[in-house]
């Protein structure tokens, strides 16, 4: 027997032993989410969450009723995703609800309940100054909003409901017509 054989059979099963103390979670690290933020907006509404590692996300845009499904690779459910839940507001103009979930051991599935369909947009971010790696979600309205046409809904829905409208503007001063003086030629003087 090679006298480097017993050693090497030690090495091995402090490391076997190693493992089985450490388990899966602790030796496949995934990434981790520090933080997720949502701000809804009339225009569109802007779900980013944020991670100590670069994100990898699909997401399917399902209908009737309209909901939202994102797949985030490479984490496992923690306490950050789940406060998402409690951060989208009755009054967001596109959420309705949300539901997170572990998917697969190695995917979290986010499926956002929509009020009206959307055209999400998915994108990633660096980490910038306090900020880490951020997968941000903007969903915006199948149909682009009009501003005009919001601003005439807006006074109009004000004036069903009895709110005052707009301060009118003040009176203009009224016109003043001046004359252009009138230059007449001196007696006895030449042109």
């Amino acid at each position: 027997m090679h006298p480097a054989l017993p050693e090497r059979r030690r090495w091995l099963q402090q490391a076997g032993s190693l493992v089985l103390l450490l388990g899966a979670a602790e030796i496949a690290h995934g990434a981790a989410i520090v933080a997720v933020r949502v701000w809804p907006a009339s225009d569109y509404t802007r779900i980013t969450i944020e991670s100590d590692t670069r994100l990898q996300s699909q997401q399917k845009v399902v209908g009737d009723p309209p909901r939202l499904a994102v797949d985030i690779e490479g984490i496992t459910l923690n306490p950050a995703l789940r406060d998402l839940v409690g951060k989208v507001k009755a009054d967001d103009p596109y959420i309705a609800g949300l539901r997170v979930g572990q998917n697969t051991p190695t995917v979290v599935r986010i499926v956002f309940d929509l009020k009206q369909t959307v055209r999400p947009q998915v994108f990633s971010l660096a980490p910038v100054a306090a900020y880490k790696h951020r997968l941000v979600l903007d969903l915006y309205p199948q149909e682009a909003l009009d501003p005009l046409e919001s601003l005439i809904a807006e006074r109009l829905r004000d004036t069903h409901t009895g709110a005052s409208p707009a301060a009118p503007l003040p009176p203009a001063p009224p016109a003043v017509a001046v004359a252009p003086p009138v230059v007449q030629a001196a007696a006895g003087r030449r042109a």
